[in-house]
């Protein structure tokens, strides 16, 4: 006799000796089409828009990094933006006609934040919530 012989595995591992006499009964219940989808969705007065958000409430951005209430795009509340500051295609004209007029100070448009693009970046999403274009805070005082 073998290892795995019948009478070595007992009544309790023999197949054919626990195997059910009839197959189990599966009900299925029929379930009316038009119902059933509609049953899902939430009606109007459950549904929230929540990807549209007022735009016009984020404050006038400048070159330092500023509170928003809101995230356009997350939704986050209460974040401080980070802010990027680059060149543009109108920075490097400036630098080339300062290069045409007095050369000795072209390069300033380049170090100079209010001749560069500023945008400002959501902390969480990391995407672009405001931009402040080049020049257009250069001879502009605050005005409160």
């Amino acid at each position: 006799m073998g290892l795995f012989s019948k009478t070595t595995r007992g009544k309790d591992f023999d197949v054919e000796a626990n195997a059910p006499s009839e197959p189990p009964l599966v009900v299925a219940t029929p379930i009316d089409n038009n119902n059933y989808a509609s049953s899902l969705l939430p009606t109007p007065a459950e549904a929230i828009n929540t990807n549209k958000i007022n735009i016009s409430t984020l404050p006038p951005f400048k070159r330092q990094p500023t509170n928003i209430p809101t995230c356009p795009n997350c939704g986050k509340v209460n974040i401080m933006t980070r802010t990027s500051t680059f060149a543009t295609l109108q920075t490097w004209l400036l630098a080339l006609g300062l290069l045409v007029l007095f050369w000795p100070i072209c390069w300033l448009p380049l170090v100079v934040d209010s001749a560069k693009k500023t945008e400002h970046i959501c902390t969480y999403c990391h995407t672009v919530v405001g931009t402040v274009q080049p020049m257009s805070d250069c001879c502009v005082k605050e005005q409160y």
